[in-house]
């Protein structure tokens, strides 16, 4: 039954009164009022006598979108703006429709599914696999957590149309996710992704039909995972070997996650048997409770720090962590070789260039490097790739936008006999074509197999790594997020990025900025302005890159696609090829880059200011 007239009129107050946005109440008009929603009324009017509106408004002020990552954000009971049963059935609807108006109604079709440790991704996985069954699709489901490059490999291991993953990747305990994968195990690219989003706006005025759990797995419909897919990913994440060498002792925190399922059983399976994982982290766990600020994301160094301390203690050499689906790795290592001493974690782009170097490197010992073999990386990772590439004589893709999935697009379009390694600065890595996702297993395998190489040559990692900027100069690069959550949130981030389109600033740190590559207009503009704009082709995002008159030194900006935040990257190089000792040469570097920053974050301040 709708609500009572006092409940529409109460929304009409607080939306006149400014307490909710118009869009925020439009929406739950239709939650209050829509035969589809009944089930959540309860909770919406529980939260409407209470005055919940900031609340309300951020759950209900825009329908969730499909960002670089599929859809992710905060779980509440209702909303459009958050994900929960609704939400999620809707995702799961949209999918399926899509597929059914791709391939025919009469065709057969399936899909995977898997899910993480996080709150509700049980329960999420069940109701997608309910959804799918009902919309005539074989569904296989995990039903205990596994990793997502798994999920990747399971779509192209069992012939699926589609896959899904149920996570939040790094994200906090607050969120979840729908991970959306395509036939080739690839997250889902355009015009796939809009054509899903479609059919998930249209499944939201509906009702969603479903298919009893017991009866999808009486009669087959729902097929729970079986060994022979874990076995099949294990074999080919250790195919992907490169080193011999094992005399190595690790410390490796799963955070809480599924990575003792995928990257601890690669290193075990792979002959690594030093592996200590750490306990205080071990259980899989959705609020992370053992993680500095529960946000289980091996980008930030601080996750790594009791992982560090059990090293110190038991005289490991080196620590490894991945994030709660295992699709990202951190890396730690001791700076003089000495467990016993000084630590320091290694950021996403020097992970990169060292696992870049390493497989173009031993590859070629092995006498199987090849003219047709490519690097792939994205606009915002190091260029030190594409300089580590070229002292190879390999050849780099690194023209594509944030989110892994364009480097599967990529390895699918250049051919996969020929794809060697790819990255991303966010803690991304892949070697092999078992997945077309980014892979903590093999990441961590290929950097074990790396300080267990170092280590019989008497070298240590910044040994090796000091070594490459010798060759091609040295590279460093900086990242500031701005969290910007809610409406608000949102309104900022359109802000700054409208200002550093229309009004950047000239120069900073000293460095004076020359072109910007704006890739949503595409154009290539003069940031003077003194200059007529010259075109600039694909690809097409919300992304722009800085240049400035310092060869090497640029800043890109873009709002993420799965957070609340807003992005800048710094890059800069310095010239190693004179007499300039390396430490003098990387303090230039650093110096540099910590001017661009400090006038970054004051740009920021001026312009959210007015």
């Amino acid at each position: 039954m709708p609500p009572a007239n006092d409940v529409l009129e109460r929304l009409a107050q607080a939306e006149s009164e400014g307490l909710i946005s118009a869009s925020a109440a439009a929406n739950i008009r239709r939650w209050l009022t829509e035969p589809p929603f009944e089930k959540y009324r309860p909770r919406l009017l529980e939260d409407i006598e209470a005055g919940r509106w900031k609340t309300l408004d951020d759950a209900f002020y825009a329908v969730l979108e499909f960002g670089t990552g599929g859809r992710r954000g905060k779980m509440y009971p209702v909303g459009t703006n958050v994900l929960n049963e609704r939400t999620m059935a809707e995702s799961a609807r949209g999918l399926a429709d899509y597929i059914i108006k791709r391939k025919g109604i009469d065709s057969s079709r399936s899909c995977v599914i898997a899910r993480d440790t996080r709150h509700n991704s049980p329960e999420f996985a069940q109701l997608c696999a309910r959804v799918l069954a009902a919309a005539g699709f074989k569904v296989y489901l995990f039903a205990e957590p596994r990793s997502t490059p798994l999920l990747s490999f399971a779509v192209r291991h069992l012939k699926c149309d589609a896959g899904i993953m149920i996570t939040a990747s790094h994200n906090a305990p607050s969120d979840n996710g729908f991970k959306c994968y395509a036939a080739n195990g690839g997250q889902v690219i355009p015009p796939d992704d809009e054509g899903i989003i479609d059919c998930v706006r249209e499944a939201s005025d509906r009702e969603i039909p479903e298919t009893p759990f017991e009866k999808g797995i009486a009669d087959g419909s729902i097929v729970l995972g079986g060994a022979d897919v874990d076995d099949g990913y294990i074999a080919a994440v250790v195919g992907e070997s490169v080193s011999p060498a094992r005399d190595l002792s690790i410390v490796y925190t799963p955070m809480h996650g599924v990575g003792e399922t995928s990257v601890a059983a690669a290193l075990s399976k792979a002959g690594f048997t030093q592996v200590n994982i750490l306990a205080s982290q071990r259980t899989p766990d959705g609020d992370f409770p053992n993680i500095p600020g529960h946000v289980s994301n091996p980008e930030i160094p601080k996750t790594l720090e009791a992982s560090i301390a059990e090293a110190k203690a038991t005289g490991a050499e080196l620590v490894l962590g991945s994030d709660p689906d295992a699709d990202r790795i951190g890396v730690a290592v001791p700076v003089s070789g000495d467990p016993k001493g000084a630590w320091t974690t290694l950021d996403g782009n020097k992970i990169g260039a060292l696992l870049a170097a390493f497989v173009m490197k031993q590859t070629k010992a092995m006498g199987r490097l090849r003219s047709d073999h490519y690097l792939v990386t994205t606009m915002v990772t190091t260029q030190m790739a594409r300089a580590l590439a070229q002292r190879e004589g390999v050849r780099v893709e690194d023209d594509l936008l944030v989110g892994f999935k364009w480097i599967g697009q990529r390895i699918d379009e250049m051919g996969p006999a020929g794809f060697l390694f790819g990255f991303e600065e966010s803690h991304g890595y892949l070697k092999g074509t078992h997945v077309r996702d980014k892979d903590a297993a093999v990441a961590a395998l290929l950097f074990a197999e790396l300080a267990a190489t170092v280590k019989d040559r008497k070298q240590t990692i910044l040994e090796y790594l000091d070594d490459l900027y010798r060759d091609v100069g040295h590279f460093a690069e900086t990242l500031i997020n701005k969290t910007l959550e809610g409406r608000e949130g949102a309104t900022q981030i359109k802000t700054l990025m409208t200002a550093f389109r229309e009004n950047p600033p000239r120069q900073l740190g000293g460095v004076e900025l020359a072109e910007v590559y704006d890739y949503k207009t595409h154009e290539i503009r003069s940031v003077s302005g003194t200059e007529k704009p010259r075109p600039l082709p694909q690809p097409s995002g919300d992304l722009l890159i800085f240049h400035t008159q310092e060869p090497g030194t640029r800043v890109a900006v873009r709002p993420s696609g799965t957070e609340p935040k807003i992005k800048f990257y710094l890059f800069a190089r310095t010239d190693t090829s004179g007499t300039e000792p390396l430490e003098r040469i990387k303090e230039k570097t650093f110096q540099r880059l910590d001017g661009i920053s400090k006038a970054i974050e004051q740009y920021i301040q001026d312009v959210l200011k007015t």
